[in-house]
C-alpha cells in the first residue's frame, strides 16, 4: 500500500465538528476561537455537501467567527436564512456563486444583491476584499457593490453584465486588482482603462467587437495574469461567422508595436481555444515565441486547443517557461491541474483524455508521486464536473488504468476510497451510458478494492443493482452481479434489510437467473460460459440477500425463484458448487413458515432434495474442500426446516423416512478441514431445536454449530461465534439434549461438544462468572 497522506489534528477536528453540525446539533464551544478554526469547519461542512439553511443556522449558534463565507454550488439560501451573517464582523471573502434551485437543479437562481447585502455586518462593508457572484442566472441591484470600496477581487462570470455597468463601477471600487468577466455580455473593453491597478484579468470566452483593444490592454501595466482563452465545442476550430477581435493576435500586435513590453510583470497568459486566424504550426510557434521573448517575467503559456496543442514546443532563448498543452505526460497533467477547478469543461475533458492515453500507453513512466497526484486530480475533476459526460467518460477511463489489478496498491486507502466514490457518482448519474458503466464497474471489480476497510458496501451494492436494472448490456450485468455477490455479505444487517426492501432487485435477479439458464440451454459455446459465470454470481447474491429475510424470500418465491432453483438442480446435477448455492437459497426459503408447505406439497422437489443428500463424502477437490458434504449439508438444512412444519399431509414421502435418511447421512459426514458456511445469528437453529424432536433435524443444527465453532478463526461473522453462542438459547437446548435419555446418541455427543465449547468461552470472563452462568442454564433446563 502506498504511503497515505495523514490528516492533521486540525483537519480531523474540523471534519468532526462539521459532522456534528451536519447532523443538526450545536457543539458546545465556550471560548472564543481563531477565525481559522471557524473557516476550516465551515469549509468542511460545505465540502461534505451538508451546508444548507438548517445547518447554517446551527453554525451561527456556535459563536464561531469566520473570515470566509463560501456557499457556492449549494442550494439557494432564502434571504431570511442569511440573517445570521450579521454576526460575522471579520468577513473578507464572500462567494455566493452558482447556487442551485432546490426544487429543480436544472433551473438557475436569480441573485438579488440587495437582499444579500442587507444581512451583512456593517464592518464587512469596509473589510470585504473578495466577492464572487458568478452564475448562470440574472443578477439585480448590482449598484449595491458600491458599498465595498476596498474590494480587490470581483468575479462576475456568466452573469448578464455589460460594459456600461463596469464603467459605472470604476469610481466605487478603485482598488480592484482582479476581475473575472468570463462569459458575460461585455463586447467593448474601453472600461479597462478605468482600472489601471488590475493584476489579474480573466476574459474567457468574451466576444470583443470594439473598444480600442490595443490601447485598452496596453494601459494595464500592472497585469500579471491574462486569460483571453475561448470556449470550444470541439478541437477542429471555431466555425463561427461572426466578426470578433482575435485577442491573441491583438496581444502579439501590441508586443510588436511597442519597443518596451506593456506588461513587464506578466507571469501567465492563456490563449487556449483561439484559432489564431487559422495559422499553421510554424506561424503559431512564431507567435508564441514573440510572447515569450517580449515578456521577461513570463512563466506559463496555455495553448490548449490551438495548433500547438499536441506539439512538443521548445521555448526560445533558454527561457524556463511552462507550456500548458497535451503534448506529453507532464504537460497533460499540468493542463488538468490548471483547468479542473474552472468552468471550462471542454478543456478539463480534453486534458483528461490526454492523461488517459498516457496511462494507457506508458503507465510505467509514472512514478509513485505522479500516480498519486494523478488519482487525486482526476477525482477532483470528476467531482467538480459531475454534470459533464465527457469529463466522466475520460475520468472513469483514467481511474480504470490507475486501479487496474496490482496498480491499485500504489494508492493509499483514502485515495482508493475517493476513486470508488467518484466511480459510483458517475454510475448513478449516467445509468444509460453503457461505456461509462463499463469503465466504472471494470474499475470497481477489483478484489483488493472490495476488501478494503471503509468501503461503503451498501452504496456500492445499491448503485450496482440500479445499474443492472438500467442497462441491459451483458458485460455490465456480469460485472455488477459479481460485485453484488461479493459485497452483500459485508453489509451490516440493517443495511441489507433496507436494500432488499426494494422488490425490484430480487425480481430482476430472478429474471437474470432465468435468462441465463435459457441462454445456457439454447446457446452452446462461449455464450454458455458467460451464462454460467453470471448464473453463479447471481445465485451467490440471492443467497446473501434472502438470508434471514422472510419478506425477500416471499418475493423470491412469488417471482418464480424456487421453481428456477429446482430446475437448476436438475440441469446441474454434476456441478456441486452450483447446487450448493441453490440449496443455500432454498435453505433460507425453507426457514419461512408460509413457504414450507409449498415445498412439501411438491413431491418431485422433495425427492430432489433427498437425492442431493447423497454423495462421495471422502472425495476432496484440489483446494481440499469436500463439495459433496457441502451440498449434502444445505440439502439437509432445507429438509430439517420443513420437518418443523405440521402440515405434512397427502405426501408419499413421510416425515419419518426423511428423518431417518437425514440421521443416516449426517452421521457419515466427516469433519471438514475448511469452513464452508457463515451465519449472522443462530436463530434458525434455535427455532428448529425449539419446535421439533426429530433427531435428524436436531443433528443437522448441532453439526452446523460445531462446524462454525471449529472454524471460528477462519470464518467471518458480525460478532464472534462464541459470543453469538453465549447470547443465544443454544446452550439451554444442548444441556437439555445431553441429559435426556431418549436423545439420539450422536445428538447427545454433538450437544456435549457445544456445551464444552460454551464453557471454554465462558471461562474467558472469569471462573465465578462462568460458574454462575452455568448454574443459570442448569436451572433453566430444570
Amino acid at each position: 500500500m502506498a504511503d497515505a497522506i495523514v490528516p492533521t489534528l486540525h483537519q480531523l477536528c474540523s471534519v468532526h465538528f462539521a459532522n456534528i453540525i451536519g447532523d443538526g446539533r450545536v457543539p458546545s464551544i465556550d471560548c472564543p476561537l481563531p477565525t481559522q478554526i471557524g473557516d476550516a469547519i465551515f469549509t468542511a461542512l460545505r465540502d461534505q455537501g451538508k451546508l444548507n439553511e438548517k445547518t447554517f443556522d446551527c453554525f451561527t449558534k456556535t459563536n464561531l467567527q469566520i473570515s470566509r463565507f463560501d456557499i457556492s454550488r449549494c442550494e439557494c439560501f432564502d434571504p431570511n436564512a442569511l440573517a445570521g451573517m450579521s454576526t460575522y464582523n471579520k468577513l473578507e471573502v464572500v462567494n455566493i456563486s452558482h447556487q442551485k434551485c432546490p426544487s429543480s437543479p436544472e433551473r438557475v437562481c436569480v441573485l438579488n444583491l440587495m437582499e444579500f447585502v442587507k444581512n451583512l455586518h456593517p464592518d464587512t462593508y469596509e473589510k470585504l476584499r473578495y466577492l464572487n457572484i458568478g452564475g448562470l442566472g440574472g443578477v439585480t441591484c448590482v449598484f449595491v457593490l458600491r458599498n465595498f470600496p476596498n474590494l480587490e477581487s470581483l468575479i462576475l462570470n456568466n452573469r448578464p453584465i455589460c460594459q456600461r455597468w463596469l464603467s459605472y463601477m470604476s469610481s466605487f471600487v478603485p482598488n480592484l486588482t482582479m476581475i473575472d468577466i468570463t462569459g458575460t455580455m461585455v463586447s467593448d473593453i474601453t472600461w479597462l482603462r478605468c482600472f489601471p491597478k488590475l493584476e489579474v484579468l480573466i476574459m474567457h470566452n468574451v466576444k470583443v467587437r470594439t473598444g480600442c483593444v490595443h490601447r485598452s490592454l496596453s494601459t494595464l501595466r500592472a497585469l500579471r495574469v491574462l486569460d483571453i482563452s475561448k470556449k470550444v465545442t470541439d478541437f477542429a476550430g471555431d466555425g463561427s461567422q461572426e466578426s470578433y477581435t482575435d485577442l491573441a493576435l491583438a496581444v502579439v500586435d501590441i508586443l510588436n508595436d511597442n519597443k518596451e513590453c506593456p506588461w513587464p510583470e506578466l507571469r501567465s497568459i492563456d490563449i487556449s481555444g483561439n484559432p489564431l486566424a487559422g495559422m499553421g504550426i510554424d506561424q503559431a510557434i512564431e507567435m508564441v515565441d514573440t510572447i515569450i521573448l517580449r515578456c521577461p517575467m513570463l512563466q506559463r503559456v496555455s495553448v490548449m486547443a490551438t495548433p500547438l496543442d499536441g506539439h512538443s514546443y521548445v521555448t526560445p532563448g533558454n527561457r524556463n517557461v511552462m507550456i500548458v498543452n497535451c503534448a506529453n505526460r507532464l504537460n497533460a497533467m499540468q493542463a488538468l491541474i490548471q483547468y479542473w477547478d474552472t468552468d471550462r469543461d471542454v478543456f478539463t475533458s480534453h486534458a483528461l483524455h490526454a492523461v488517459y492515453y498516457c496511462l494507457q500507453s506508458s503507465y510505467d513512466d509514472f512514478n509513485d508521486l505522479e500516480v498519486k497526484k494523478c488519482a487525486r486530480v482526476v477525482c477532483k475533476a470528476m467531482k467538480r464536473h459531475l454534470g459533464n459526460i465527457g469529463v466522466q467518460m475520460a475520468g472513469s477511463a483514467c481511474l480504470y488504468h490507475l486501479c487496474k489489478m496490482k496498480r491499485i496498491r500504489r494508492l493509499s486507502i483514502s485515495e482508493v476510497q475517493e476513486c470508488m466514490e467518484r466511480c459510483l457518482d458517475a454510475a448513478e448519474t449516467y445509468r444509460q451510458m453503457v461505456q461509462l458503466q463499463k469503465n466504472v464497474w471494470l474499475t470497481i471489480c477489483n478484489d483488493y478494492l472490495l476488501q478494503l476497510p471503509g468501503v461503503d458496501f451498501y452504496r456500492t451494492c445499491k448503485v450496482a443493482l440500479e445499474s443492472m436494472l438500467s442497462s441491459r448490456d451483458a458485460s455490465v450485468a456480469r460485472m455488477t452481479i459479481a460485485i453484488v455477490s461479493i459485497v452483500t455479505p459485508k453489509m451490516r444487517p440493517p443495511e441489507a434489510k433496507e436494500l432488499v426492501g426494494d422488490e425490484r432487485y430480487v425480481r430482476h435477479l430472478v429474471q437474470l437467473l432465468n435468462d441465463n439458464l435459457r441462454t445456457l440451454l439454447n446457446t452452446p459455446g462461449p455464450h454458455a460460459e458467460n451464462s454460467i459465470f453470471t448464473l453463479k454470481f447471481t445465485l451467490s447474491a440471492l443467497w446473501n440477500l434472502t438470508d434471514e429475510s422472510s419478506t425477500t424470500c416471499e418475493v423470491f418465491f412469488d417471482a418464480g425463484g424456487v421453481l428456477i432453483c429446482f430446475e437448476i438442480l436438475d440441469i446441474f446435477e454434476n456441478h456441486s458448487n452450483i447446487q450448493t448455492k441453490v440449496l443455500g437459497i432454498l435453505n433460507n426459503v425453507a426457514e419461512v413458515p408460509c413457504l414450507q408447505k409449498e415445498i412439501i406439497e411438491n413431491e418431485r422437489w422433495l425427492q430432489t432434495l433427498c437425492d442431493c443428500l447423497e454423495g462421495d463424502f471422502r472425495k476432496r477437490d484440489e483446494s481440499g474442500r469436500n463439495r459433496s458434504v457441502e451440498r449434502s449439508y444445505f440439502a439437509a438444512g432445507v429438509l430439517s426446516n420443513i420437518l418443523v412444519c405440521q402440515t405434512w399431509n397427502n405426501v408419499k414421502i413421510s416425515k419419518v423416512w426423511v428423518n431417518d435418511l437425514l440421521t443416516s447421512v449426517i452421521m457419515s459426514w466427516p469433519n471438514l478441514q475448511n469452513a464452508m458456511v457463515s451465519y449472522r445469528s443462530f436463530l434458525p437453529f434455535v427455532r428448529i431445536l425449539s419446535e421439533t424432536n426429530y433427531s435428524g433435524a436436531q443433528m443437522w443444527c448441532l453439526w452446523g454449530i460445531n462446524h462454525v465453532l471449529a472454524h471460528k478463526e477462519k470464518n467471518a461473522a458480525s460478532m464472534g461465534y462464541l459470543t453469538m453462542l453465549q447470547q443465544s438459547d443454544i446452550p439451554v437446548h444442548c444441556m437439555s439434549l445431553s441429559r435426556s435419555e431418549i436423545t439420539h446418541p450422536y445428538v447427545r455427543e454433538l450437544s456435549s461438544q457445544i456445551e464444552a465449547a460454551w464453557l471454554r468461552g465462558a471461562d474467558i470472563v472469569g471462573s465465578e462468572d462462568a460458574s454462575s452462568l452455568h448454574l443459570s442454564f442448569v436451572q433453566a433446563v430444570a
